[in-house]
C-alpha cells in the first residue's frame, strides 16, 4: 500500500473576508503527502453544507451525486474537502478529482484521489491522531499509514 500522511491545521483565517460579501469557511487546511512517486495536495476542511456550495467541475458533481445517496449528509461533525495538486518545485497548483471525509467524532478520514493527470488513483481509511502540541505552523490532527519518526 502507498505510504500516505496527511496533516490538519487550525485555519488562521477562518471567518476573515475576501471579498463584499465573501467569507473563508474552511476549519482546518491541511496537506497530503504521498510517496513512491512522491506527491502532494492540499485540503480545505469546510462543513458538508459549504463543501458540497463549492463543487465547480463535473466531476466535483457527479461525487456529490454519488454522496448524496449516503446518510454522509446527515452525520454530524463531518468535515470534506476537495483535493488541489501542489508542485513544490514550481509552486503551481491545479484542481485534482477526488475528495477526502474527516470524521471529527469517530476520528476517521477518508482520503480518495482519482488524479490519472498526475498518475494517483487510489483511496485510504485512516485514523486521526490529535495533536498534543497543536499550534502556528504545528498542526492540530494527523492521520498516516507510515511512522513519521521515518518519513523522508
Amino acid at each position: 500500500m502507498r505510504e500516505v500522511a496527511i496533516r490538519g491545521f487550525i485555519n488562521e483565517k477562518f471567518g476573515s473576508t475576501f471579498g463584499k460579501g465573501l467569507f473563508r469557511r474552511a476549519l482546518y487546511t491541511g496537506s497530503v503527502e504521498l510517496h513512491n512517486p512522491k506527491q502532494k495536495y492540499l485540503v480545505d476542511f469546510y462543513t458538508y453544507a459549504d463543501w458540497e456550495f463549492s463543487a465547480k467541475s463535473d466531476e466535483q458533481i457527479a461525487v456529490l451525486k454519488k454522496l448524496d445517496a449516503t446518510d454522509i449528509a446527515k452525520t454530524p461533525n463531518i468535515l470534506m474537502s476537495w483535493l488541489v495538486h501542489y508542485d513544490p518545485l514550481t509552486k503551481c497548483k491545479s484542481a485534482a478529482d477526488g475528495f477526502c471525509i474527516y470524521a471529527q467524532d469517530t476520528k476517521e478520514l477518508h482520503l480518495n484521489i482519482d488524479d490519472a493527470h498526475n498518475g494517483v488513483m487510489d483511496e485510504w481509511t485512516l485514523d486521526v491522531q490529535h495533536c498534543k502540541t497543536a499550534g502556528h505552523k504545528k498542526p492540530v490532527f494527523i492521520a498516516a499509514n507510515v511512522d513519521l519518526t521515518v518519513w523522508h
